[in-house]
């Protein structure tokens, strides 16, 4: 028997992932420069290349191997290998500094967007983007 997805779950889904959405076009720069404390220049650009996907009305689906590695950055995930640059650039962040912060409110952000992206993929919802 094939498995008939809830409306109202999909409705739900679609409607976070388009909070998502309006929240990358209008905090880009922030997880650009939360990537770029966290992870340095190389880890902006693919925070960058994401943004440009969605403020140009693209898949983002597509993109969702490189969301998940932004997300394990800004979940600290690189810090466990003490050698790493992403672990000294982490040691060198002050707790206070409201960049720490905002790297946190970045790293819930793509949490919740990839929980969406992720629900809308098990429903056949394959091509994922906004009207701009």
């Amino acid at each position: 028997m094939k498995h008939i997805p809830d409306i109202h779950a999909l409705l739900r889904h679609i409607n976070k992932l388009g909070d998502f959405l309006r929240w990358l076009r209008a905090e880009g720069d922030s997880l650009v420069a939360s990537a770029e404390l966290l992870g340095g220049q190389k880890w902006a650009e693919r925070a960058r290349s994401i943004v440009a996907v969605v403020q140009n009305g693209h898949d983002l689906g597509a993109r969702r191997g490189e969301l998940l590695a932004l997300q394990r950055l800004l979940n600290l995930d690189f810090t466990t290998a003490l050698g790493s640059p992403e672990a000294k650039r982490f040691a060198a962040i002050h707790p206070d500094d409201p960049r720490a912060d905002a790297a946190r409110r970045c790293a819930e952000a793509l949490c919740r967007g990839l929980r969406a992206l992720e629900a809308l993929r098990l429903a056949g919802v394959v091509n994922v983007r906004e009207a701009v």
